[in-house]
């Protein structure tokens, strides 16, 4: 079912590729004048319209208060965005859509997938009349970042690229004995690759470690902000206790007051502003470009763009992520990253995502 409040359109999908379109919202005076086109008896026509009703009333409340967060009306965002706005068959996955964008949003869920790309947000989603609910804070860090960023000011230049190859020295990272792989050395190789390639494009890059030494945390963070980095990515190899663990995952820094993805809900240290949450919008920008062409080079598992208040992120003076190249505990993984080739195509993605972000930033006005 489709209705037009203003000039924002709302689809119901009744089945898997069947959208049903009719006119049946405008201004009450024109709905008492209309005729039902269903071939119903004047009882049902009646009813007809008593059901309309309600709804045109629900379509005026583009933004509702629930414990005391704002959530902006899905359909009105994608209104606003000249996309269609309908719920899937089985009225669970809300989905906005354009010729270039798909967006998929569960009812209840912290979860989207924005052209399958899986993003986490802040907050789950609230129906409430038959539409959906977005908290207005993951409007503004999440969709409005990827989709508008233009809505943002002060966008970042794109210089100098700061790559911090994680661990080193006596702290080896997640290990696999079995495969004889390091973390510290896998990091490192990768970066290398990618540093190459960024300096034959025409980028200064700056490394964290450009050999097998230790470096503080802390200290990453203090080496991109000195050197005045434009971007700085963190990147790292995964581990778990179980073996058939896999994928890719990207990690930005979580926007204040926000729980970070592994969390159900804000703690009492959330509500602290670090000097990386400056950064929010092209975060979000950069991680989302990073991990959709990692994923769609390398195949596998995405396990989507998250959120996490990492000590490497926290302080940092301009956009930044940090990344996990899969999970070296996984027997298939393991096999993979031993091969030259396969880190050569790490790194390949890595630099495809990059120069893609900064070809988007490069399109804002």
């Amino acid at each position: 079912m489709w209705w037009s409040h203003g000039s924002l359109p709302f689809y119901f999908l009744l089945g898997p590729d069947k959208i049903e379109g009719r006119n049946l919202a405008g201004p009450r005076s024109v709905l008492r004048d209309q005729r039902c086109l269903f071939g119903f008896n004047r009882q049902l026509l009646i009813g007809c319209l008593l059901t309309i009703t309600p709804s045109i009333t629900t379509a005026q409340r583009v933004e509702i208060q629930h414990e005391g967060r704002t959530y902006i009306d899905l359909a009105t965002v994608g209104g606003g965005l000249g996309m269609k706005a309908y719920w899937l068959s089985g009225h669970k996955t809300f989905r906005l859509r354009s010729q270039w964008t798909n967006i998929d949003i569960g009812k209840g869920k912290r979860l989207l997938y924005l052209n399958r790309i899986p993003i986490y947000l802040g907050f789950p989603t609230l129906e409430s009349s038959s539409r959906l609910y977005m908290a207005k804070a993951d409007y503004q860090h999440v969709l409005q970042p990827i989709l508008t960023p233009q809505a943002f000011p002060e966008k970042p230049a794109l210089r100098r690229i700061v790559i911090d190859a994680g661990h080193g020295g006596n702290d080896s990272g997640a290990k696999n004995d079995a495969y004889r792989l390091h973390e510290k050395n896998l990091t490192l190789d990768v970066s290398q690759r990618l540093k190459s390639m960024l300096e034959r494009r025409g980028y200064e890059v700056i490394m964290t470690r450009e050999r097998d030494v230790f470096i503080p945390l802390e200290r990453r963070p203090q080496i991109a902000n000195r050197a005045k980095g434009d971007l700085f990515i963190s990147i790292h190899f995964n581990a778990a206790a179980r073996t058939t663990a896999e994928g890719y995952e990207t990690f930005a820094l979580t926007p204040q007051y926000q729980a970070s993805s592994k969390y159900s809900e804000p703690g009492r240290g959330d509500s602290r502003r670090y000097d990386g949450n400056d950064q929010d919008p092209w975060n979000t920008l950069l991680g989302y470009h990073v991990q959709r062409s990692l994923v769609q080079a390398m195949g596998g598992t995405d396990r989507g763009l998250k959120r996490a208040r990492f000590l490497v992120l926290k302080h940092l003076h301009c956009p930044g992520v940090l990344l996990e190249l899969g999970f070296v505990s996984n027997p298939e993984t393991a096999q993979k990253v031993r091969s030259a080739t396969f880190r050569q195509s790490l790194a390949q993605s890595l630099y495809d995502g990059i120069i893609q972000y900064h070809k988007r930033l490069q399109r804002i006005p």
